[in-house]
């Protein structure tokens, strides 16, 4: 492997990974007051009134409609997948090599969106049979009251559909390496810098 190729996907790498752990770290410290901060508040009111107004239906039909979303986009991982490996003759994307490099990144990549869906949807799934628990027993589980037992899943799994879906277009804009690295390279940075700047804070 040489050197501008590690470069590469050092940068990616931390764009993708660094940035996104990190970001999810800063948010779960108290006082920090970024977009999602306020998107969990809002999860939490929005558990609280429902279990207050027993609205257990409604909250299980608004979580069908994201897991079927994510059921979509876990299916389409799935396919690109299925593609890549069907680029080499023996079922994998490629040697090891300057041509092969991308197809690799683009395949471990999608590979880490697809397991982000399965654990967003095994989040989800959970609530859908939780939310009509008695209250004492979901606090029994946590010390925590049923709703913010109930929103902090929902936070998780929306932290893992988050993971899933970006990382699926990261993989996407691996393909611009085809065209050339610096293509990919400019498009990974960019990217990362519409996410800071235009959803995250």
């Amino acid at each position: 492997m040489n050197l501008f190729a590690i470069i590469l996907i050092a940068i990616y790498s931390i764009c993708l990974w660094g940035y996104h752990y990190s970001y999810f770290l800063i948010t779960e410290k108290k006082g920090m007051k970024t977009r999602r901060n306020y998107m969990n508040e809002a999860i939490m009111s929005w558990f609280k009134i429902g279990l207050d107004e027993r609205d257990h239906l409604l909250i299980i039909h608004q979580i069908r409609n994201v897991i079927m979303a994510i059921t979509f986009l876990a299916t389409t991982s799935v396919l690109l997948l299925g593609l890549l490996f069907g680029f080499g003759a023996s079922g994998l994307p490629g040697p090891f090599e300057n041509s092969g490099y991308p197809f690799w990144l683009m395949t471990l990549t999608l590979i880490f969106s697809f397991f982000n869906m399965l654990l967003c949807l095994r989040h989800f799934t959970r609530i859908t049979f939780l939310v009509r628990s008695a209250p004492e027993k979901l606090k029994a589980i946590s010390g925590e009251e049923a709703y913010v037992y109930l929103s902090n899943l929902f936070i998780r799994g929306n932290r893992e559909y988050t993971m899933g879906r970006r990382s699926m277009l990261y993989g996407l804009v691996v393909l611009t390496w085809l065209l050339h690295p610096l293509v990919f390279l400019v498009m990974t940075i960019g990217m990362t810098l519409v996410f800071i700047l235009s959803y995250d804070f």
